[in-house]
């Protein structure tokens, strides 16, 4: 079994989020959980949500933009640009 190694500690929440694509889809989503470097999303079932992203919400500081790193059907994962 591999462990994770972390540079930040990760909360876990339930948060609504917006998330535009560069190609400018926006998606309503949820922030499941989120570290100083990245955060897990829920996203709609099989959204094809790839590249670079920006997220709003109040609890990351409004705006922040990030690449996505990994996905499943309902959920995603990005580091931030600016960690």
């Amino acid at each position: 079994m591999t462990t994770h190694q972390r540079s930040s500690e990760r909360r876990r929440m339930v948060e609504m989020a917006r998330l535009v694509t560069d190609s400018g889809t926006l998606y309503s989503c949820i922030i499941r959980d989120l570290s100083a470097g990245g955060a897990m999303l829920r996203v709609p079932a099989n959204a094809q949500i790839d590249g670079r992203v920006l997220i709003t919400a109040d609890v990351i500081g409004h705006e922040r933009p990030a690449l996505v790193k990994w996905r499943d059907e309902t959920s995603i994962g990005v580091a931030f640009d600016d960690p």
